[in-house]
């Protein structure tokens, strides 16, 4: 049997309306506290952000008598206007910079990748001219090698036919 539950959904949900009334950021740790250190903190979490999730209330009361952007005073009115041109104008230019500044690393990054590989071709440019040297020296080599093979070859045909001719000689004067 499960165990009944330390607060209340609704003692969790003021706890948090408490903490924002104060102007403080409700997070379960905090609405913990409020209530005494009571309550486990994944129940509180899940219980005030299905709360939050649920809730209607704007961030910032637009009721406020009714008020609209062309009712405001003429003078406020030109000074947000002011503040607004110049937060895009801001914005505009923080990101051109941004695009800039991307576009610079994105070239600097190039070139040394572009140096990187360079370097790895001319290291595999280098393993392959002086693998192809090798073999063309073992080639050479075996040019070598399999002439004087075909030399040996002769002498020893010459020898094994004097040979012959002695074991001949030999053997007609026994």
């Amino acid at each position: 049997m499960a165990r009944h539950a330390e607060v209340t959904e609704q003692e969790i949900i003021d706890a948090g309306l408490a903490l924002e009334k104060r102007g403080k950021r409700p997070n379960p740790g905090a609405i913990r506290k409020e209530l005494g250190d009571r309550g486990g903190l994944a129940r509180i979490k899940s219980i005030w952000q299905a709360y939050c999730d649920n809730r209607d209330d704007p961030l910032y009361d637009c009721n406020r008598e009714n008020l609209t952007f062309d009712s405001l005073p003429n003078v406020y009115a030109e000074n947000v206007q002011t503040l607004i041109g110049k937060v895009t104008h801001a914005m505009e230019h923080m990101a051109i910079a941004a695009y800039h500044d991307a576009q610079q690393l994105f070239e600097r990054r190039l070139k040394s990748l572009e140096a990187t590989h360079e370097q790895a071709l001319e290291h595999y440019k280098e393993s392959e001219r002086s693998a192809d040297e090798c073999v063309q020296k073992l080639e050479s080599e075996l040019d070598e090698l399999q002439t004087e093979l075909d030399s040996l070859a002769q002498q020893n045909a010459k020898l094994l036919i004097e040979n012959a001719e002695m074991r001949g000689a030999l053997e007609a004067q026994r």
